[in-house]
């Protein structure tokens, strides 16, 4: 599995080494989670695998286009539309991650109780990323917790304008940084995968020609 994702991500014979990644991670995951735990950090990551599966992501930047010297030769869309699908994923999962919140518990998620209370449970037992005990002092600040969490909750149904307003798409991306390095110290969890995955909206040709300029 390691060599298939490590020759995927090298772009070495990137039509198969896409679809054997995709389907030895979806079985690690089945193996690891028995197809029953929700993590939003690495389950979008096994669908960015899917639709990598079966596209042209080594037409350009890869060993494959550098050794066979072949020049991509899809239309445009077809190295377009992939993008556009792992934006909307990624997207989906913070707004979804909201819509769940508000539907489950409602306002009541917006109390001054409910953060301390579930950072200071993720920080009682020992089978999370971390062992920080910043948990303990959020109690000391109750009242304004629930300011910082309709600013969460409103940043997760807000994040795809990220893909639909570029000018927007820093600030978003920028307080996402935050809230993850946040949710690390406060409630032991990180998501670095879903951090990664954040690249997808860097506008690589942009950046390129950026470089090129300044050289």
């Amino acid at each position: 599995m390691l060599l298939s994702l490590l020759m995927s991500t090298v772009g070495l014979f990137t039509s198969l080494s896409t679809k054997v990644s995709f389907v030895l991670v979806l079985l690690y995951q089945g193996l690891v989670r028995s197809f029953c735990h929700f993590n939003h950090d690495e389950m979008v990551a096994v669908y960015f695998l899917a639709v990598l599966a079966f596209v042209p992501c080594g037409d350009a930047f890869s060993l494959d286009h550098w050794t066979k010297r072949r020049q991509p030769n899809e239309p445009k869309f077809a190295y377009g539309y992939p993008v556009l699908l792992m934006q909307l994923l990624l997207a989906w999962v913070y707004f979804s991650s909201a819509l769940i919140k508000l539907r489950v518990s409602g306002m009541k998620y917006l109390s001054p109780d409910n953060l301390p209370r579930l950072a200071i449970i993720h920080s009682l037992d020992n089978l999370h990323d971390t062992s920080f005990r910043y948990a303990f002092w959020l109690p000391q600040v109750r009242g304004l917790l629930p300011i910082v969490v309709v600013l969460v909750v409103l940043w997760e149904l807000i994040f795809p304008l990220a893909i639909f307003w570029p000018r927007s798409r820093w600030w978003i991306l920028g307080f996402g940084v935050v809230f993850h390095i946040a949710t690390l110290f406060v409630m032991n969890i990180f998501f670095p995968y879903q951090l990664a995955m954040y690249l997808i909206f860097v506008d690589w040709e942009r950046l390129g020609a950026w470089i090129n300029r300044g050289a």
